[in-house]
């Protein structure tokens, strides 16, 4: 299967832009959709990996989020705009553009600075998606029967925000339903992220709308400063609630509780808008995105996102105390610690990677004239050994792997299906050349 790339116009009328995120089943990318005469419209599409094109059980898992959302219709939920099949590409599911950032970029760029996120803003964005989960939770098909669906995957990186300060809920790609094959990378465990996930969730019990409830409240919780009202810790301990019958039984009982206890503004999307440009406008100019989604600050996420730390700051290095149902803040000093940490990872791959090219380069100025090599040695690890290793859309092997590779451009993918993480990077090949990429899938 040919790599996509660039300025490749698929499905007829949709011109790639930029490959925002990819994982083990499938990439996302931004692309323009132009229609008769001068209309154009920036969308975001998702479809299938080269490699796992032509495998039917992914395919109906993508299938089936196309068919969930076409049949939801509210504000905050982002929109399907089309889906369609080709020969080339597989199945294409073409999303709303939401251009803004996700929730957890702007926080993970707020508390950098220090900067949290008011509570009265916080209880908002989690008011606006209640709202948005319950009209899926009691969303009908198209004869009126009830879908039953549970979205499973309530997390920061699902919620996303526009620039003028809508909130939209995004990602049904772990939904479930009523008709929906619930397929899944085979020993991958409980859908969902660890840290929001509900217990019954954690453990594989049937959900109901009471499992997102409390994915709901640990993510308000985390947005939330520590020391907020004692009405908005009272509300999210019940949302978080270890029994689902302790909690909101619906998400408009979430969504009106926070309403009550936590006015919002008398302008909230521009109370929004304004502290989203004021303390995370880094966000809004970065060009990577989970599906449907403005930029997210990590450039190596794969669209169904990474697990999160389940973590909420607090105010001058204040000793770290349960919160919210178990949700423990951390200090300043570790968020400081934790994102230099992740910056130098971010960071070590192409760096690494620089480095032993250009010693290779070097290397090879020296050699004999007669030596005309046509490739280049890449040697490929990761922590943990065992991940496999995608070279141009085609699996090549496991880590630690030695490759051979043509001189050129190539995009390498390496991940773990059973820890559902990837890392991606592109890597120049010289004549003659080798270089060396480590991935750390641990977190």
């Amino acid at each position: 299967m040919s790599e996509l790339r660039q300025g490749d116009r698929i499905g007829g009328r949709y011109v790639l832009i930029e490959r925002l995120g990819l994982g083990g089943m499938g990439e996302v990318w931004l692309a323009e959709l132009q229609g008769a005469g001068a209309f154009r419209r920036r969308v975001v599409i998702k479809m299938l990996a080269p490699e796992r094109r032509g495998d039917a059980r992914i395919a109906g898992m993508l299938a089936d989020e196309a068919r969930l959302v076409g049949l939801l219709h509210h504000p905050g939920i982002v929109a399907a705009v089309d889906y369609l099949e080709s020969e080339r590409e597989g199945p294409i599911f073409v999303l709303e553009f939401v251009d803004g950032c996700s929730l957890r970029s702007a926080l993970k760029i707020a508390r950098r600075d220090n900067e949290l996120m008011p509570e009265a803003l916080a209880a908002h964005v989690g008011a606006q998606v209640a709202r948005a989960l319950h009209a899926a939770h009691t969303a009908c098909d198209r004869d009126g029967h009830p879908l039953h669906l549970v979205h499973r995957d309530i997390s920061p990186d699902n919620v996303l925000l526009s620039r003028g300060g809508g909130v939209y809920l995004g990602d049904f790609g772990v939904a479930r339903a009523r008709g929906s094959a619930d397929v899944s990378e085979p020993a991958a465990g409980p859908k969902g992220k660890p840290g929001y996930m509900a217990p019954e969730q954690a453990t594989g019990d049937p959900v109901g709308p009471q499992a997102d409830v409390f994915s709901l409240g640990r993510v308000v919780a985390e947005a939330a400063d520590v020391r907020c009202g004692h009405g908005l810790r009272k509300v999210l301990d019940k949302a978080t609630a270890p029994t689902p019958r302790h909690r909101f039984q619906t998400a408009a009982e979430l969504a009106a509780a926070l309403a009550r206890v936590c006015p919002p503004p008398p302008d909230p999307d521009g109370a929004l808008s304004e502290w989203l440009h004021r303390v995370a406008s880094e966000a809004l100019h970065h060009r990577r995105t989970m599906p449907g989604a403005a930029p997210a600050v990590r450039s190596d996420a794969p669209p169904a996102g990474l697990p999160p730390a389940e973590v909420t700051p607090s105010r001058g290095g204040a000793a770290a105390q349960p919160l919210f149902a178990e949700v423990a803040p951390p200090r300043r000093r570790a968020l400081k610690i934790v994102a230099a940490v992740g910056t130098l990872l971010a960071l070590s791959v192409p760096a690494a990677w620089i480095v032993e090219a250009s010693r290779s380069a070097l290397a090879s100025r020296g050699r004999a004239a007669g030596f005309h090599a046509s490739t280049g040695g890449l040697r490929v690890s990761s922590r943990p050994a065992g991940a496999e290793v995608y070279v141009d859309g085609a699996l090549r092997g496991t880590t630690p792997l030695t490759l051979e590779l043509a001189a050129g451009q190539h995009s390498v993918r390496v991940g773990s299906p059973r820890l559902s993480r990837w890392r991606a990077a592109d890597v120049q090949m010289h004549p003659g050349s080798s270089g060396r990429l480590d991935f750390d899938l641990t977190e």
